[in-house]
């Protein structure tokens, strides 16, 4: 009971003076109210660790007192002792339904009053101590969920750093290809465009859409492995021997991005390893055929097939483009992804007319 500070609510003023001479050798500090309106203003202002309260007080009696009291937000709420002489089961029903604690009878036992006090002290002391404990742990969660938080937002920012980095390095690599290329090569960077938006015609996800701009940049790029007079060779003039040998560059492009688990890197992979293949299984130099061909492979052998048709007419671009489609589709191209695009004939058209604008 040591410093601590206990409230009386009862209208009668030798009532409470005859508790607080009880516990004058004690380390309590008393307060005291006549009724419970005062009671209601002295706890809201003051530390209160216990209240002894009597029921039949005028202005606002003990019942009176507890209802309001529970709506308070104190943290933590003081244990409440009823003091009265009213003995009935209905009383300390209504009490404990109000929230009370204890009871004790008037006229008061000395004894039982302090042995009453001690133990609802104690018990004020734990809740004060759950309290206190509380706190400092939302307050420790609270700093860690902000540390947490810090910790993402630094990890988001070094992903998306690492995004932009890798992408950058794909798109500087994608510059080698350029090496392979003549005056009559395919435009690259509009390869890229016009693969990133039959990507999105069909409903691929936002990443993989991004991903195929770059991704198609670099399906050449094994073509650095073989030799020049090779590379630059007509295709006519190009033997079975040879040709089994120039189309190795499938290979050694895709080599190197096979085992990658970043997505940029394995679309990648994908293209260099099948930009030779056909839908019927015609192609090289595997001969796969259908769905066995990676989607992202599928849609560059679209794409490659409309920028050389655009490459070789340079007029009725769109309606070039179409036949050219229709022709090639279940033999060189998949079959829905043509139909899809034929259907979007207004997404075609515009392709069409950025790509020839471009």
């Amino acid at each position: 009971m040591k410093n601590s500070i206990i409230l009386i609510v009862d209208d009668e003023q030798n009532n409470r003076n005859s508790i607080i001479r009880l516990f004058e050798d004690y380390e309590i500090e008393f307060l005291q109210a006549e009724n419970g309106a005062v009671a209601l203003e002295i706890v809201q202002k003051n530390h209160v660790d216990l209240i002894l309260l009597d029921i039949k007080m005028p202005v606002l009696d003990g019942f009176g007192f507890l209802e309001k009291y529970s709506q308070l937000t104190l943290k933590p709420d003081p244990p409440v002792c009823i003091m009265t002489a009213f003995n009935d089961t209905a009383t300390r029903r209504k009490s404990i339904y109000l929230g009370a604690d204890d009871f004790i009878n008037k006229p008061i036992d000395p004894v039982e009053l302090e042995t009453r006090i001690a133990s609802l002290l104690r018990i004020s002391k734990f809740q004060q101590d759950l309290t206190r404990f509380n706190e400092t742990l939302e307050q420790k969660v609270d700093q860690r969920t902000k540390q947490l938080r810090l910790t993402l937002d630094q990890l988001k920012k070094s992903k998306r750093e690492l995004s932009k980095a890798y992408r950058e390095m794909i798109g500087r690599i994608s510059k080698l290809t350029q090496f392979n290329q003549n005056v009559n090569s395919l435009n690259l960077y509009q390869l890229g465009l016009c693969t990133a938006a039959l990507g999105w015609l069909i409903g691929l996800p936002e990443e993989d859409i991004d991903n195929l701009h770059l991704s198609t940049q670099l399906y050449n790029i094994g073509m650095l492995a073989l030799p020049e007079k090779l590379r630059e060779a007509p295709m006519e003039t190009i033997n079975k021997d040879e040709m089994r040998i120039l189309s190795a560059y499938t290979k050694m492009g895709s080599d190197l991005f096979k085992e990658s688990n970043i997505p940029l890197l394995q679309q990648t992979h994908n293209i260099c390893k099948f930009c030779e293949e056909h839908f019927d299984g015609s192609g090289l130099p595997n001969g796969v055929n259908g769905e066995t061909i990676p989607i992202e492979a599928r849609l560059f052998t679209v794409a490659k097939l409309i920028l050389e048709t655009l490459k070789h007419f340079k007029e009725n671009h769109l309606e070039y483009v179409r036949n050219s489609l229709r022709e090639h589709s279940g033999n060189l191209l998949d079959p829905n992804i043509v139909n899809q695009l034929l259907e979007a004939d207004d997404v075609l058209e515009n392709l069409v007319q950025d790509l020839v604008e471009s």
